[in-house]
């Protein structure tokens, strides 16, 4: 049974809602309202979860997968509605078996063959392809003085490469883009019930696509990974079934491209705010590593991750009962100063920046986390020889997704040109 109110001595935050209109614009100031003296886990009804903002509790959570199982990560944030559940379960939609909601031995099971997607080999080999998809990508902004970096450019090179490393046909890319969004809405979101029922029905077409993708593939073989599953499962049934192999799928379609838009973005983002950065790797491109990793600390693309508890366990001083819901704040321990110094200060020069806990830790780390920091690389690396005197629109208000889990720019204007003492872009 999960608790529904705060155990005995551990602090209620009644104000800390991280699907408000507040928080969803810049959730660091909402983590600089708190008390540096509070116990670091306090319990936020507006959710019902316990909130984890130290780095060390939140590494020991991601280090303890008997203690704090997976699989709370992909469940609702809201109770469903009977009719968008009653959907969900008829389209074949069912949140546990996929990786990263499983817990040993099930979820090494899928794993193992899902790395075939992602060796060094073959993520190398993939640059040339990335490298010049960003070109074309960029070409097609021809002579606008002013454009749009997501739809540009962040948004359709994920999904270009992890949809066509999937093998899925580009006629259906688009489609799968905005079944994605559906999907953050419904589990990570606060959808309203009517929402909630539409929501549930583009969930179902995309399980749905996912299977018939996988049904196709059986006899139409290709260099990619959904044939790659399929030859696993020739070798051996048992070992990998076809609904496993769609399940496989179905975790990397969104998870491969949703992350890396948003990481994209905040990095773009954050070197364009301040132009001395931007110049910065305008002159040295060596530095643009750096800047992704410290990107990853400072403002990641996946603020927040879930586990629950399978036992009772003190965590951060608070004892928790068995079933306590926790709301993994990453964003707060990439500002934790007992590990970054100076915390809230983006420093290209960071010794430490790649300690964040952005991909996780343990065995639920990213499969993903190259592939995205080489895609983002690489769109840096093409930006700054294309646009070196790129500046940031002044005065935009920047839109994100409501939803706890996923974060970047919606939207984030760009203007080629020297502009000079400009206020910066808003949140919203």
């Amino acid at each position: 049974m999960t608790p529904d109110s705060a155990v005995p001595g551990c602090p209620v935050r009644a104000d800390f809602d991280p699907l408000s209109a507040e928080y969803l614009a810049d959730p660091f100031a909402v983590l600089a309202t708190l008390p540096p003296d509070q116990t670091p886990v306090f319990y936020a009804p507006s959710i019902g979860y316990y909130v984890v903002t130290r780095y060390a509790d939140i590494e020991g959570v991601f280090r303890d997968p008997t203690t704090f199982s997976a699989a709370a990560a992909q469940l609702p944030l809201v109770e469903l509605t009977p009719e968008a559940a009653e959907i969900l379960l008829a389209g074949g939609y069912k949140p546990q078996p996929t990786l990263v909601s499983l817990d040993e031995p099930a979820h090494a099971r899928l794993r193992r063959p899902a790395t075939r997607a992602f060796t060094v080999k073959r993520v190398d080999g993939m640059a040339a392809t990335i490298r010049a998809t960003t070109r074309q990508l960029l070409d097609a902004v021809g002579d606008a003085s002013e454009f749009d970096l997501v739809a540009a450019l962040a948004f359709p090179l994920p999904a270009y490469t992890i949809f066509s490393l999937m093998g899925v046909p580009k006629q259906d890319w688009a489609q799968l883009k905005e079944w994605c969004r559906t999907r953050a809405a419904l589990a990570w979101g606060r959808p309203a019930p009517d929402e909630q029922v539409e929501l549930a029905r583009g969930m179902a077409d995309y399980r749905g696509y996912v299977r018939e993708l996988v049904a196709a593939k059986v006899t139409a073989r290709g260099d990619d990974l959904a044939s790659d599953l399929l030859t696993i499962h020739d070798e051996d049934p048992e070992r990998l079934s076809h609904d496993e192999v769609a399940s496989i799928l179905f975790s990397l379609s969104f998870a491969g491209h949703e992350t890396t838009t948003n990481l994209i973005g905040n990095t773009v983002r954050r070197v364009l705010e301040d132009p001395t950065r931007w110049q910065r790797l305008v002159a040295n491109r060596g530095l643009i590593p750096a800047a992704v990793e410290e990107t990853l600390r400072f403002d990641t693309s996946v603020p927040v991750w879930r586990r629950i508890t399978t036992r009772p366990v003190t965590l951060g001083g608070v004892n928790l009962p068995a079933g306590a819901k926790l709301f993994l704040w990453l964003a707060a321990a990439g500002r934790d100063p007992a590990v970054f110094h100076n915390p809230d200060h983006f420093d290209l020069d960071r010794s430490n920046a790649d300690q964040h806990l952005a991909f996780g830790r343990g065995l639920h780390y990213c499969l993903g986390a190259s592939l995205g920091k080489l895609e983002t690389r690489l769109a840096l690396e093409e930006l700054t020889t294309r646009f070196p005197d790129l500046r940031l629109v002044a005065g935009q208000r920047i839109p994100f997704h409501p939803n706890i889990s996923f974060r970047g720019p919606q939207k984030l204007l760009a203007r080629r040109g020297v502009l000079t003492a400009l206020p910066p872009p808003r949140s919203k």
